[in-house]
């Protein structure tokens, strides 16, 4: 079967980990023991709420912490620059046993980039290299507002370029589209991506707002949302296609 799928994003802040939490819930329901990972994460800063972390609560696993997020960082920035600024080097071994290891666990593993396909994580190395070294398919979150036709775009490309399977693109609205203008400046976008993208397109998911203080319940009702249940039965269609 399929043992991992990547989350990746056309950019930061775009909601991966809100949409991995949800996935990894709404995967769980349908019966599917479900294990995460954070390969590399940046700006991680003692009492406070890491994304790894969060994963790790919401597929309610008891993983060990360095295998689920084999390398942390404190400052946030690309991966490269802040292994750099603590004079620390990225392993890709390191990355791809904890892989291994975890995947043999659990029926499913779900792993979380960092940033965009491009993000450096060593001089050598990037995103997109890790995914290609993973043998994962992806699903690719992305804005659902202006801009996010381009960042979309490029993303598939890169990916298309190596032959890496998408298995989804997942829009997402990081901020609320208040005016008339930003309405339909989103509904261009969705219906530009569902007519070019050449896969399947979720979303738009609904905006969260202060997701720092409720995150948990975040992923709740994010999981329990009509087109996070179409992403569930996509992905569980992909893999119980390749058992």
């Amino acid at each position: 079967m399929t043992h991992g799928i990547f989350i990746t994003g056309t950019d930061t802040a775009v909601g991966k980990t809100l949409v991995t939490a949800a996935l990894a819930v709404s995967l769980q329901k349908r019966g599917l023991d479900i294990g995460v990972m954070k390969p590399v994460e940046t700006g991680v800063l003692q009492g406070r709420p890491s994304d790894a972390v969060r994963l790790a609560r919401a597929a309610q696993v008891s993983d060990a912490l360095d295998r689920v997020r084999p390398y942390a960082f404190r400052l946030p920035v690309a991966p490269f620059d802040a292994a750099r600024a603590e004079r620390r080097t990225i392993k890709l071994s390191t990355i791809v046993r904890a892989y291994h290891q975890l995947h043999a666990q659990h029926d499913l593993l779900l792993v979380e980039g960092a940033g965009g396909v491009h993000v450096p994580i060593t001089p050598m190395m990037d995103v997109l290299d890790l995914i290609e070294k993973l043998k994962a398919p992806v699903v690719v979150v992305g804005r659902a507002g202006l801009g996010g036709v381009n960042h979309a775009m490029l993303t598939l490309n890169a990916l298309r370029a190596r032959a890496i399977p998408i298995l989804a693109l997942v829009l997402n609205r990081t901020v609320p589209a208040r005016s008339a203008m930003a309405r339909r400046q989103e509904r261009s976008t969705v219906e530009l991506l569902r007519e070019c993208a050449g896969v399947p397109v979720i979303g738009p998911l609904p905006y969260r707002a202060g997701l720092d203080a409720w995150f948990e319940r975040a992923i709740e009702a994010m999981a329990a949302n009509s087109e996070m249940r179409k992403l569930t039965k996509l992905l569980l269609a992909s893999v119980r296609g390749t058992r």
